[in-house]
This record gives structure tokens, sequence and C-alpha cells, in this order.
């Protein structure tokens, strides 16, 4: 299992995006089960959507949000799943760039994936017990 980030699905729904070759590349590489399973935070669907609405069209937002819901690879974690342990790391973060999804990211990652995350953010490079992909 891996726990996606929104930049990814970002990327590969906008054509014009700078990382859209390597997000469909991730994409494919997922979609053939080279990590199992993604997990897909409800934080990052809502950031996912609201992003693609705001560069492209709700039109795309919607067909992407289709297809993320739909996909067999993808198992969809709520996000009161996650929020106790998020909120807690989150404020006690002065040191890192992580926004409040970033940690609960990171929490699900470590929990649920053994440190997984596809993700194009730096900022979850070098921070302990986590392994970042694209490589």
């Amino acid at each position: 299992m891996i726990v996606i980030d929104s930049n990814i699905l970002i990327a590969a729904s906008l054509v014009r995006d700078v990382h859209h070759a390597a997000a469909r590349s991730s994409i494919e590489q997922l979609n053939a089960g080279r990590w199992g399973k993604a997990i897909l935070l409800e934080y990052v669907f809502s950031e996912s959507l609201n992003a693609i609405k705001r560069r492209a069209s709700a039109v795309d937002a919607i067909e992407a949000g289709h297809e993320m819901l739909s996909s067999v690879e993808t198992e969809f974690v709520n996000g009161v799943e996650v929020f106790a342990a998020a909120w807690t790391v989150f404020q006690r973060d002065l040191s890192t760039n992580l926004s409040f999804v970033d940690h609960a990211i990171a929490h699900t990652a470590r929990q649920r994936a053994g440190g997984k995350i596809l993700t194009f953010d730096r900022a979850f490079r070098g921070l302990p017990g986590l392994t970042i992909f694209p490589e």
C-alpha cells in the first residue's frame, strides 16, 4: 500500500502541469500493482478536486473525482479516522513546512502503508519512517 498525495492526482489530471508525464507514469505504475493499493485520504480528495476545478473546470474535477473513487486499486480513508493524530502532530511541528493535510498523509503512511508516500512534495523527504516515490 501507498498513500497518494494531491499533487500527483492534480498533475495527472492537468495536461499542462509541469509534472503531468511523471504523474501519469506514477499512476500507471500504481495501477500495475507496483505498490499495492493506493490509500486516498478524504483531505487529499478534497484538495485535488478543488485545485483541478480552479485550474481547469468543474467538469474536469468531477471526472477526476469519479476516477479516484471508482478505482479498485484505491482505499478511501475518511478524515475523521486520522484527524486527532494529524492535529496533535501539526500543533507540535514548528520546524517544517508541512500542512495539516501533509501530517495526515505522513501519519497514515506510517500506520497503514509502511511509510510509503506517492508525492512530488520534497518536504516529506528525510522525515523519519517515510519512503517517498517517485524516487
